[in-house]
């Protein structure tokens, strides 16, 4: 696995790192850098993969964050790390901020390869046991969603541990209490103390996909009912009518429902689509998620999608 905390380490020995926006950007950069280059694979890597390298990623990322805190503090001064001492000719380079992109376009191509590798290595190793969900592989459709009245369960046994609920280091201009919505990484962040934020994996449905700017929790409610858009209906993937609110109901455990009357964050019947864009639905999470979530936040909440 490509080492990203040397990478990114070396990147933010610059004048302008100092500045949290600028190293906000720089993290910016080198994720969606990452996720390009494995997603371009041939043949393509798995989104456990995919998902194992991001987590790497945004623990270097977490890592340096704590050190940049721990400088500011005025805990190390007077301290030179030795790696600074006789820098090498390659972080002299790093320290030029016009190859900063280019050092983390490598190091995306890099993780690449690996994941390239290691996929044709475990092609041979038997799949693990199926689960619930996979013995209603047949009703599942190409995104990975589940018909309206199936209960994929409350959360994927496999689902990747970047995308499981955990606290995480997170600075941010928004006050302790803001949902944060980043539907490029498909994370939900609600803004804590201290510049921690816990980290919700989430799903995007077409209906958000152009959800953008600052909105507000309008209505909150458990176990909500749900009635299938009419394409839906038409595509023969759901019957028309009510569905009741229960384990199979494509809303999940509970819904918060924004002030622009159309968007929400709501549950899911269909865990396995956590971390991924599909065709319906809006901002979902696993059940165990948004319950969790609904506890935490109130009526008025504000919630910034970006």
């Amino acid at each position: 696995m490509v080492d990203y905390y040397t990478i990114l380490s070396r990147a933010v020995a610059t004048p302008e790192a100092k500045d949290d926006r600028w190293r906000r950007a720089l993290y910016e950069r080198a994720r969606r850098t990452l996720v390009k280059q494995m997603s371009a694979r041939r043949p393509p890597v798995s989104r456990a993969e995919i998902a194992d390298e991001i987590a790497a990623l945004e623990a270097a990322v977490n890592r340096i964050e704590s050190e940049q805190t721990w400088k500011d503090r005025g805990d190390g001064v007077g301290d030179t790390p030795p790696a600074e001492l006789n820098p090498s000719p390659i972080a002299e380079l790093l320290r030029r901020p016009a190859l900063i992109a280019f050092a983390l376009v490598i190091a995306a191509l890099c993780a690449g390869g690996y994941v390239y590798w290691t996929n044709h290595r475990a092609g041979s190793v038997a799949s693990a046991p199926t689960n619930k969900l996979t013995t209603n592989a047949a009703l599942t459709t190409k995104d990975g969603d589940v018909p309206p009245g199936i209960d994929g369960g409350p959360m994927d046994a496999d689902q990747s541990y970047v995308f499981r609920r955990q606290p995480i280091f997170y600075r941010t201009l928004q006050p302790v209490g803001t949902v944060i919505v980043d539907k490029l990484q498909h994370f939900l962040y609600l803004v804590q103390p201290n510049n921690i934020a816990m980290r919700y994996g989430i799903g995007v449905g077409s209906q958000c996909v152009d959800l953008i700017g600052l909105r507000r929790v309008a209505s909150m409610a458990e176990w909500p009912s749900w009635e299938p858009p009419p394409e839906m209906v038409q595509q023969r993937l759901a019957h028309a009518g009510i569905l009741a609110g229960a384990p199979g109901n494509p809303l999940g455990a509970r819904i918060l429902e924004l002030d622009d009357t159309k968007s929400r964050i709501h549950g899911t019947n269909a865990p396995k689509t956590i971390g991924t864009t599909v065709v319906f639905g809006c901002i979902r999470l696993v059940n165990d998620d948004i319950i969790d979530l609904y506890g935490r936040v109130r009526i008025g909440t504000p919630v910034l999608v970006n």
